[in-house]
């Protein structure tokens, strides 16, 4: 249990397995030597995510969840969307609760978040640095 209150993941293992039902196909890029970053394609869109999978990582092909944590949130104006500010991802997209501060964003890109606030049904969202990959 961390200061802040109950871990969000007990292991990379659970975390996939609770969440698998949303997991995507994404084509992962080979792995940079020593770099925890990798590339993925995932529903057309190039994003870089941390491999909390062990190493060393698959290419090609692969379930994949994509997760993140979310620092800021409002209503969602505009169309769904997805854009890199600096190491954050901002996206948005419709929200739909999963239980317990987690939510599937459904928009350019299938994303599970934590919020430690309720989001709207539509929601924009800017995440915690790094958005997080977990495999198989």
């Amino acid at each position: 249990m961390s200061p802040r209150g109950p871990a969000i993941e007990e292991s990379p293992e659970s975390f996939f397995a609770r969440f698998q039902e949303h997991a995507l196909v994404a084509h992962l890029f080979p792995e940079p030597w020593g770099s925890p970053l990798l590339e993925v394609l995932a529903e057309g869109h190039l994003v870089y995510a941390f491999d909390r999978g062990a190493p060393p990582a698959p290419t090609g092909k692969q379930p994949v969840l994509l997760h993140g944590v979310v620092r800021e949130a409002r209503p969602l104006e505009r169309e769904p969307f997805l854009e890199r500010e600096g190491a954050a991802y901002r996206l948005g997209g419709r929200a739909v609760f999963l239980g317990e501060g987690f939510y599937l964003l459904q928009g350019p890109l299938r994303v599970v978040l934590h919020a430690e606030v309720p989001l709207p049904e539509s929601a924009e969202v800017l995440l915690w640095p790094p958005l997080m990959l977990f495999r198989e």
